[in-house]
């Protein structure tokens, strides 16, 4: 019987990535059901979230060009993990915002410091989780070298770290918050601020592996690298992916808390403790398992297709959470976010990393991940926030079925004629539109 060999050399990124997942989770899923709290309507939280990642697109490209300009990635993901921690701690000197904005007055809301305050808050985070995100991942995608595909083999230890303790976080919420009218989570930022601490104590063990190569002309090898058509196509694509998966990640909950006041007013007092399992059920049976086979998945099928898989599953994904009314019942519908998110994540990354020259690794992480978190989850957030204002959580989720499905269709039929326009170039077919 021979044992599995370990990569020692990859465990320290591994042991991070379940500390700065299970660091953030506390918090990050959270964000727009604690705007929502604080008296905030759908459409203003929708607006914000919107604007948070304009300006993760200038923050992103900029650190990525300075981590490969000065060969800094790792002292700069550091120092990241280390405001990010501060910044966390800062949430509990936000104030509390006056009686008239619990009516979800847009007007009064804007009118107070209080909103600005947690507007900034918001930003401040959002810029450095999006920073530190970028940077480990490309230090990983570095360590994996050729073998790229093995990324969620990775990565999967991020999504252990979010299920173990989002659980937990759901549970010490509901319990501190007992007998309380308004959930306090307190236990979430501690939690948040300890894992964060040992993070950054583990990321000293992990191994810089970044190129010696330095692209003397960045911005001039940037603008050729977007002249090409397959990256052009891809980028899209991951505007589209990141337009549904910002409307799940942001939104998903305030639905579930939606179907709560509507339908299960009795389970209040549980809710927190039932987004906490849906994570644990998301993370451990669906995204862990597909994290981890995904290299296999992607070596069969492909980059692109895997991407296709994914676009069909969240478009069934969405239509699940219109038909639901019991917010329990959400539970075993995150089973698909392995086929949802997990695979068509690990590939998109993978392809981005594939695409991207030596010497412009961190540049081209940075901006697949601007395009992903920034253009598309902002925009997620703008179309979700107005829908979810408009004609309510449910009915949302059907509209955002249908857009999936013709995104599918349409990124189907985009990638046969890309297979057979490549085919044909190299039969020398003189007919071919290169």
């Amino acid at each position: 019987m021979h044992l599995p060999v370990v990569n020692l050399k990859l465990l320290p990124i591994k042991a991070h990535f379940f500390l700065w997942n299970g660091g953030t989770s506390p918090m990050t899923p959270y964000l727009t059901t604690i705007a929502k709290q604080r008296g905030y309507s759908a459409r203003l939280v929708g607006a914000v979230f919107s604007l948070l990642p304009l300006a993760a697109v200038f923050a992103r490209p900029i650190f990525g060009i300075v981590a490969d300009n000065y060969r800094c990635q790792k002292t700069m993901f550091m120092s990241f993990v280390i405001v990010v921690t501060l910044i966390t701690a800062s949430y509990e000197l936000i104030p509390d915002p006056p009686a008239d904005v619990d009516n979800g007055r847009d007007e009064a809301a804007l009118a107070t410091h209080q909103f600005w305050l947690f507007c900034a808050f918001l930003v401040a985070r959002y810029i450095m989780v999006c920073a530190v995100g970028t940077l480990s991942e490309t230090i990983c995608l570095q360590a994996l070298g050729k073998d790229t595909h093995k990324f969620g083999e990775q990565r999967l230890w991020g999504c252990i770290g979010w299920g173990s303790v989002s659980m937990m976080t759901g549970w010490l919420i509901d319990w501190y918050s007992d007998g309380k009218p308004t959930k306090n989570y307190t236990p979430g930022i501690i939690v948040s601020i300890v894992f964060l601490l040992v993070d950054f104590l583990a990321a000293f063990k992990i191994e810089d592996c970044q190129s010696d190569v330095v692209s003397k002309h960045i911005f001039k090898d940037l603008k050729k690298v977007l002249k090409n058509v397959k990256v052009i196509s891809f980028l899209i694509w991951v505007v589209c992916f990141g337009i549904f998966y910002g409307s799940i990640s942001l939104y998903l909950l305030w639905h579930m808390e939606e179907l709560v006041t509507k339908y299960h007013p009795e389970k209040y007092s549980s809710i927190k403790s039932i987004e906490g399992m849906l994570f644990a059920v998301k993370c451990f049976g669906g995204e862990a398992p597909f994290f981890f086979l995904s290299g296999k998945i992607i070596k069969k099928v492909g980059h692109l297709n895997s991407i296709v898989i994914g676009l069909a599953t969240l478009s069934f994904r969405f239509f699940l959470y219109f038909m639901i009314k019991d917010p329990v019942w959400v539970l075993p519908v995150e089973l698909l976010s392995g086929l949802g998110f997990a695979l068509p994540y690990s590939a998109m990354t993978a392809y981005a990393c594939i695409l991207a020259p030596e010497g412009l690794k961190s540049s081209i992480q940075g901006l697949f991940n601007t395009i992903f978190q920034g253009l598309g989850v902002g925009l997620g957030s703008l179309i979700t926030g107005y829908l979810f204002n408009k004609i309510g959580s449910s009915e949302t989720y059907l509209v955002m079925s249908i857009m999936a499905l013709v995104v599918c269709c349409i990124q189907t039929i985009t990638i046969k004629l890309m297979d057979r326009s490549t085919k044909s170039q190299e039969n020398g077919d003189v007919n071919t539109v290169t």
